[in-house]
């Protein structure tokens, strides 16, 4: 509003506490346009949560969608000192027991010069894997110089590594070291004597393992797919282990852990979802039809089956919805109200006697199956509420979108009215100052006039004042 002060110099009226009164009179309804919009902000934001949480939901659904989720399996190790594995269903593991035999971890090779004395001069190029390496220029390298000629040789700084060695009487040793592990590190030296730390064959240097008495080996310590679809990972320091501590069981199973995890998510993000549409229907969202209706469908998708049997529902795996049974009409039901609370011994019951069913209820995909399961349904829900999607080869926004959408645009059309009723209220109070203006002006000149005569009157004869 306008900074202009007045305060009645020659009426003695209080024009500045006038015109203030009438100004907050008039901007009555700029108060309630400020009420308008914290409340549609308050909405925004109610369905901003209301959004990510469905795209938690959406995103619990994907470790459960689809019947292959329920294939999970793990690798148990029976001695994990010795070894450690993983198994992946999708690489074709299956159900299996074996046992496994530790006899030697991956070395990495070594190629250990001859004893060489202070003396040493490498007066002629040398060969390593390949690459030469030495003097060009008739100045001969001792070793210290060959050594950090090749730590920094662009074609030998990722493939090996090079260090002396000093026996303690006047010997020193160049020690090349290969950086990957087994056969694969194996490189040539020409042009310097030495010995390799194996005999006759590389692959004595792979790490190697016997599985239900068939020998394997590896490279690493790391022997993927040896069993169809399973990795198994030797433990650093298995090969030193006492011949009893090498062999240990190996198991391959359903992973029920892990599926039942899968499921808590599920129920975690749907009950935070619950959660946050009752507390909103208390505050933002009070009596909003978008919130009932979102509520439907997901109640809607909650009680319908999966397939053709009537019977293929959360309930009958153990997953049961929480009802508030304290309720009374005029009362507040339980923010819980609507959640989804699991019935561990069920879940168990179910994943024991009747997995497939599960599976089927849970995650069966329509291209899988022929009817979507409830992770499937929920996830196509979740992301028709929240964003634009394809149906029937035309573009449809989610509801959710839609609302906050239209929201947002009433924000902005509250925001024009508060900026237009700010401008009506900042010229009513600069209008009412100029009136007052004028008015005072008019009053002190009558006062002058006044003055004048009465000074004009006193002077003439016979003139006296009254009350003398």
């Amino acid at each position: 509003m306008s900074n202009i002060g007045f305060s009645g110099v020659g009426s003695g009226l209080p024009v500045d506490q006038i015109i203030k009164a009438t100004v907050q009179a008039e901007a009555a309804p700029l108060k309630r346009l400020q009420s308008q919009r914290a409340q549609t902000q308050a909405q925004i934001s109610a369905y901003g949560q209301m959004a990510s949480r469905l795209n938690s939901v959406r995103d619990a659904m994907r470790d459960l969608r689809g019947m292959d989720k329920f294939q999970q399996l793990s690798a148990q190790s029976g001695n994990d000192r010795a070894f450690t594995a993983k198994a992946d269903h999708l690489a074709g593991a299956t159900n299996g027991n074996y046992n496994v035999t530790v006899h030697s971890e991956a070395r990495n090779f070594r190629f250990t010069s001859d004893a060489l004395d202070e003396n040493f001069r490498l007066e002629n190029e040398i060969e390593i894997n390949g690459e030469k390496i030495g003097p060009k220029n008739g100045q001969p390298w001792d070793l210290d110089r060959l050594r950090s000629e090749i730590n920094k040789h662009p074609g030998l700084r990722d493939t090996l590594s090079a260090n002396i060695i000093n026996d303690g009487d006047g010997n020193r040793f160049l020690v090349l070291n290969a950086k990957e592990t087994g056969a694969d590190g194996v490189f040539e030296v020409d042009g310097i004597s030495g010995n390799k730390n194996y005999n006759d064959d590389p692959t004595e240097l792979n790490a190697r393992i016997e599985i239900d008495g068939i020998m394997a080996t590896s490279s690493t310590n790391t022997f993927t797919n040896v069993i169809t679809g399973v990795d198994i990972t030797l433990t650093q320091g298995a090969g030193s282990l006492s011949e009893a501590n090498r062999t240990s069981s190996l198991q391959v199973s359903r992973d029920d852990k892990a599926i039942r995890d899968n499921i808590d998510k599920f129920v975690k993000a749907y009950n935070d979802l619950i959660i946050h549409l009752n507390e909103a229907k208390k505050g933002a969202l009070a009596g909003d039809n978008t919130v009932r209706s979102i509520e439907d469908q997901l109640r809607r998708e909650l009680f319908t089956p999966t397939g053709d049997d009537p019977a293929n529902l959360l309930s009958m795996i153990g997953i049961e919805t929480y009802v508030d049974r304290n309720f009374e009409p005029g009362q507040a039901t339980s923010s819980r109200n609507g959640t989804l609370q699991t019935n561990s011994a069920k879940l168990t019951q179910a994943l024991n006697d009747d997995f497939d069913r599960v599976a089927f209820i849970l995650g069966a995909r329509e291209d899988d199956d022929g009817a979507n399961g409830y992770a499937a349904r929920f996830a196509d829900l979740a992301q028709q509420l929240t964003t634009t999607t394809t149906q029937n080869g035309q573009l449809s926004k989610g509801l959710i979108q839609i609302r906050r959408e239209g929201l947002q645009s009433e924000v902005r059309r509250i925001d024009d009215r508060i900026d237009s009723t700010n401008m009506r209220l900042d010229l009513l109070e600069e209008r009412l100052y100029r009136q007052f203006n004028s008015v005072e002006g008019l009053i002190a000149n009558f006062n002058s006039t006044g003055s004048y005569l009465g000074q004009q009157l006193s002077s003439l004869p016979g003139y006296t004042r009254p009350g003398r």
